[in-house]
């Protein structure tokens, strides 16, 4: 008996192949048979026709038995074109239990593609509907797939569902943020490429910032001096590298400067991470509390794990060995992901007397660099966070050092950086 391409098929005699079938639970069998007896067979099962093995479709065929149902709508395998097979094979797959996140969002993005191929008008609604999921879940895994399907390891890689779905979510909203930004500048003044400027540049921010008319950034860098001394210290490399003035009035100079100028330097929705010293943990927090940063009171702790570091009274105090940053943003912008807040790497020392771990910093950095980055370092030094954001694929960096010489370092190795290296890679 058939009604259109469907067969009645006595239930008794469908035969479910339960070694070339995933074991699992079958859910929700008492509301799906609510659904049938309200309603009807909608979808019909597919069995092959001559042994009336099932192929797709056993939550029905147990809901219709817990009905007494002596027999069932079913199509032949050998009546179903090429596509619908396929959707209905990835349908019976997607309602496995045991399939890990992934593959379950490749699934559902895989059965949306071959839906839309026969039906071009096919939704994501359409296809949350046929696979008994909210508008919601399944406009969130067909993103997570489509992040997967684009080579988004950070996304593949999540522990679990809500953290792909987390990192996909936010990495949408920082791109968007991204187009406006762009869309904001070239209506205000449009640039062109050749008239941006270089990575590095010779100038004082305290000069500098006041006078700056350019792109607004959406992640700021700070390494000033900490107002410390250092450049005195007796185990400092001031002599070796060549010094710069290290006092508090030079510290608390370059935050006020940072304040005045944020209209100018920062986007709305922007990020900062601030290097400072315990001795100005207080004043630090409190300066910031004027600001419109929302800084998290629990710094950044790098530990120099070649028991490197400063002793600034050898006969009275223990030697530090870990540096501190504050981290904080405004315009509640959101992290790429998120990361321990302390990491322990050798201490660096090359062409200056301060230089922050490469490592260390695309670590930190990785929480908040993507290719929608614009940073600002005010104090480059070395130019390695420039570094560091150029390898998470930052899409512009921009350097400060007011030491001509210190400078012309920073570009070489910024330069040697960018010959030697794929320019964007994955940490």
């Amino acid at each position: 008996m058939t009604s259109g391409s469907f067969h009645s098929i006595d239930i008794s005699s469908i035969i479910i192949n339960r070694e070339s079938r995933q074991r699992r639970e079958l859910p929700d069998i008492p509301a799906l048979a609510a659904s049938l007896q309200s309603r009807g067979l909608i979808n019909p099962i597919l069995v092959q026709r001559e042994t009336l093995v099932l192929i797709a479709g056993e939550r029905r065929l147990e809901a219709a038995k817990s009905l007494g149902w002596t027999h069932i709508a079913a199509q032949y395998e050998d009546e179903v074109d090429p596509t619908e097979l396929r959707a209905l094979e990835l349908e019976e797959n997607i309602r496995r239990v045991d399939l890990p996140w992934q593959d379950h969002c490749l699934a559902i993005y895989e059965y949306h593609s071959e839906r839309k191929k026969k039906e071009p008008d096919w939704t994501l609604e359409n296809t949350g509907s046929a696979l008994n999921l909210s508008a919601m879940d399944i406009s969130r895994k067909y993103a997570v797939a489509s992040e997967i399907l684009a080579g988004n390891t950070m996304v593949k890689e999540a522990p679990k569902l809500s953290t792909a779905v987390g990192i996909t979510s936010r990495a949408k909203e920082r791109a968007a943020e991204a187009i406006q930004a762009q869309i904001t500048r070239d209506l205000a003044s449009p640039v062109k490429a050749e008239e941006r400027p270089e990575s590095i540049i010779t100038a004082n921010f305290n000069e500098w910032a006041p006078t700056y008319s350019g792109m607004r950034f959406n992640f700021i860098h700070c390494d000033f001096p900490y107002g410390i001394g250092a450049d005195k210290f007796n185990q400092g490399s001031a002599p070796l590298h060549g010094g710069y003035s290290d006092t508090a009035d030079d510290y608390f100079r370059l935050l006020e400067t940072l304040r005045d100028n944020l209209p100018r330097l920062a986007s709305d929705s922007c990020h900062i991470l601030f290097w400072f010293s315990m001795k100005f943990y207080n004043e630090t927090l409190t300066f910031f509390a004027k600001t419109p940063f929302k800084i998290d009171p629990f710094p950044l702790i790098w530990v120099k794990s070649d028991n490197s570091g400063i002793i600034p009274d050898p006969e009275r105090g223990p030697r530090r060995i870990y540096e501190t940053a504050l981290f904080g943003s405004m315009g509640d912008r959101k992290i790429v992901r998120a990361k321990s807040n302390a990491f322990a790497s050798p201490s660096v020392k090359d062409i200056h007397m301060s230089v922050k771990s490469p490592e260390m910093l695309a670590y930190f950095f990785s929480m908040i660099v993507d290719p929608n980055t614009r940073m600002l370092d005010p104090t480059c030094g070395s130019g390695s966070a420039l570094r560091a954001a150029e390898t998470l694929g930052a899409s512009h960096v921009l350097g400060l050092e007011q030491n001509p010489e210190f400078a012309e370092r920073a570009r070489t190795e910024l330069e040697k950086f960018r010959r030697n290296s794929n320019h964007v890679r994955a940490l």
